[in-house]
Parts: C-alpha cells; sequence; structure tokens
C-alpha cells in the first residue's frame, strides 16, 4: 500500500508535493499473473490541491516480460502509464460510485497506480512491429526465413468466394 500523508496540501489552496518513487510490484498488489513485471516500477509525479479536490498526476514506467502475439517468442516491453485522478473528500455530494474518496489526512494511492499500469498493458503485444507470426502451414518462425511451404492455397469451404474477386 501506498499512502501520502496530505495534510499540508489540504491547507494550502494551491498546495503541492511531489512524488518520486521506485516501487516492487507486491507494493501496487500485482501478481505475476496479472502483470510479469521485470524489475521494479519507476513513479514520477504531484498530488495537488485543486480547489475541493486532490488531484493525483503520475508517470509510471515498467519493464515487462512479455509473449508476441506473432511469433510467440518472450521479449522484454516497456510499458508507460500516465495517470490523473481525482480524489474527492468523504463528505463531498454527488460522486460518482466509483470515485476515489478521503476522510482523513492521509490517502491510498494503491488502486489508481495499480489500474492505471495494468491498463496500459497492450491486449497484443508485438516483440517488433515488423513481425513476420508463424507458417499457418508448418508453424515455422517466418522471422526466421520463409519455411517454403504454400500458404496460398484455400479453404475448400470458402472456394466458392473466390469467384466473386474474378468478376
Amino acid at each position: 500500500m501506498i499512502k501520502i500523508n496530505v495534510a499540508q496540501i489540504k491547507k494550502r489552496l494551491v498546495g503541492e508535493k511531489s512524488l518520486v518513487f521506485e516501487l516492487t510490484p507486491a507494493e501496487l498488489e500485482i501478481s505475476p499473473q496479472e502483470m510479469a513485471i521485470d524489475g521494479t516500477v519507476q513513479l514520477t509525479g504531484s498530488i495537488s490541491n485543486a480547489g475541493d479536490v486532490l488531484l493525483l498526476q503520475a508517470v509510471m514506467e515498467a519493464k515487462v516480460q512479455r509473449t508476441c502475439g506473432r511469433c510467440l517468442k518472450e521479449f522484454l516491453g516497456v510499458t508507460k502509464a500516465e495517470i490523473v485522478e481525482k480524489f474527492y473528500p468523504a463528505s463531498a455530494e454527488n460522486i460518482e460510485n466509483d470515485a476515489f474518496v478521503y476522510d482523513s489526512d492521509v490517502i491510498d494511492i494503491t488502486e489508481p497506480l495499480r489500474e492505471g499500469l495494468l491498463l496500459a498493458e497492450p491486449m497484443q503485444a508485438l516483440c517488433k512491429p515488423d513481425c513476420r507470426g508463424l507458417c499457418t502451414v508448418c508453424g515455422a518462425d517466418l522471422n526466421d526465413g520463409d519455411c517454403g511451404c504454400d500458404r496460398l492455397t484455400v479453404d475448400p469451404r470458402l472456394a466458392a468466394l473466390k469467384q466473386f474477386i474474378k468478376n
């Protein structure tokens, strides 16, 4: 859990506190199954008093072990997340159910940081932009060279549709 004392920030209208942390996945409550982080997560940002709310602005960066969506090779990629979240006083009215609230001089910023980093991870990562993937016939890695398989044959169930391309 990452808790920040915001007593001094709340006292001044333009109060601000800078944040620079090196966090472990355990501190962010991220398991290896959710995201295979290699090393620590770098965080820089600030918490500021924006009148009736506290504003968290942060940038997080982590090296993550990934599997390529085309060739299935393991590689190390970088995930960068930009977090901007508002923390409302618990006594505030008309706030959304999923809004972050605080009721003391200490706020827990773990959940918005955790969510931001997990959401920044791509659904399907590529080891390189021009990854050629695997051969659909023999399964060979096409990044290592052409395997010589005929990949232009059409599925017999779709062969009737080929006549529309000719017309």
